[in-house]
């Protein structure tokens, strides 16, 4: 049974910068569509001071939900009152919505990339050993999913080794997995992986960054949590042949999980 069309469509939107590159408009009418739901979903790109005037702006002109990406999940979650668990853990947002008055938010990056990896790449979590590249909101939003799925270790390197520390104290007390935190020069020294997930802005910002051979074994498999072009993770992964995916399969998982936050059946 699907959803009768509105006459009048509901609006969603995503909001960045950048933001031409978005592929969530087609993903989000795709949805739309099988559902029987009239929807129009847009693109906004905003700076960082309107960003806060635009997300008010949008829910009081009736928009229906929004999709946060770079630079401004963190942003988004100070705006909130109220937050999910994940968002809370995460510090940080990519689904916003209104409930009686209150903006409400959700981070569902981490439950989207869990989905993709186990289910679209058939590569089971538990008892990897994992590292993620970077320490921004996007790091944050995906570590409680991960460790639910009981991995055996995750380890965070970010270029500032103390903005990766302080993302492992706040997450520790609710794993029991082993979390550990470095800089990206520390990385000469340590073991192999068997998941290294890119979670930096490196693609967007042209920064280039080099990892040493020894954090990946023949069947360590690399995943960039970036979408929609080549990065220098990438590059770096394939041209040490190991299998490597870029996030559009985590993209299509979130997004049904903000979709259905927005539009429940």
């Amino acid at each position: 049974m699907t959803d009768t069309p509105p006459t009048t469509a509901y609006r969603c939107a995503v909001i960045g910068n950048p933001i031409a590159h978005s592929r969530s408009p087609d993903i989000h009418a795709a949805f739309a569509q099988a559902r029987g739901i009239n929807l129009q979903y847009d693109r906004i790109l905003a700076e960082a001071e309107n960003f806060a005037a635009i997300v008010a702006q949008f829910f009081a002109d009736g928009g229906r939900g929004l999709n946060i990406t770079l630079p401004y999940k963190e942003t988004a979650y100070r705006l909130c009152e109220q937050t999910s668990a994940d968002a809370r853990l995460a510090e940080a947002v990519n689904t916003l919505w209104q409930e009686n008055g209150k903006l409400c938010g959700d981070n569902t990056d981490g439950r989207g990339l869990r989905h993709a990896l186990e289910h679209k790449h058939a590569y089971p979590l538990a008892g990897k050993h994992i590292l993620i590249l970077g320490a921004g909101g996007a790091a944050r939003g995906v570590i409680a999913p991960l460790c639910a799925a009981r991995p055996a270790s995750l380890h965070i390197a970010n270029r500032t080794a103390a903005k990766a520390a302080a993302i492992i104290a706040a997450q520790q007390p609710h794993t029991t997995v082993p979390l550990t935190a470095g800089s990206l020069e520390d990385l000469a020294a340590a073991p192999a992986y068997d998941l290294i997930i890119n979670a930096t802005s490196a693609a967007f910002n042209n920064t280039a960054f080099t990892l040493p051979d020894n954090i990946a074994h023949p069947q360590t498999r690399a995943y960039d949590m970036t979408y929609g072009r080549d990065t220098p993770f990438l590059d770096w992964a394939r041209k040490r042949h190991l299998t490597a995916h870029d996030g559009s399969t985590m993209l299509q998982a979130q997004a049904w999980l903000s979709f259905q936050q927005w539009f429940p059946t």
